[in-house]
């Protein structure tokens, strides 16, 4: 038995919040390949796998962004915004609506609630430990809005209804 085979993970003991950050990244990533799993397996468009894989594996070039070289690009983000744009376009809906439908919409929406830990995370970091990239503020927040949009289209994919949320504590206009 060697000495790190019970170490999962060096930085666990720190007090710095980066290792809360890349453990956050990590279990989005791990959620992101899930989703990529099951959109596979139940044969959903190819496309929308790669983009799933893609998003996975930028999750885990977040993850290093703090610690290490930032590795999130501005093509990255162009990219992420193109896909953004390219699913929007087939949503029609206008408002909030409830994290229900199919089984990967649902799987999708978990993936989307990780991406706002991170996302959260990211901003106490950069309120109390150190300045972070504005390019990690921008691709972490449209992660999370381009999994909304994925969750609705996958649903209409699906032919479930998207539910409409109305608020009884807030008056929203999107």
């Amino acid at each position: 038995m060697g000495k790190f085979d019970e170490v999962c993970y060096t930085f666990m003991p720190e007090k710095s919040m980066f290792c809360d950050f890349e453990v956050l990244t990590d279990g989005l990533s791990s959620y992101l390949g899930l989703v990529h799993s099951i959109a596979k397996q139940e044969n959903y468009p190819r496309n929308l796998q790669e983009d799933v894989l893609w998003l996975c594996e930028m999750s885990l070039h977040v993850n290093g962004s703090l610690r290490g070289k930032l590795a999130v690009e501005k093509e990255d983000l162009e990219k992420l915004h193109k896909l953004y744009q390219e699913y929007q376009a087939d949503i029609k809906i206008k408002h909030f609506t409830l994290p229900t439908g199919s089984y990967l919409s649902c799987q999708i929406n978990i993936a989307r609630h990780k991406a706002k830990e991170v996302v959260r995370l990211l901003n106490k970091i950069h309120r109390e430990e150190k300045e972070v990239p504005s390019i990690l503020f921008s691709f972490t927040n449209l992660s999370a809005n381009f999994l909304y949009i994925l969750s609705l289209y996958v649903n209409i994919l699906d032919k479930e209804e998207n539910k409409l949320f109305t608020s009884k504590s807030y008056e929203l206009k999107i």
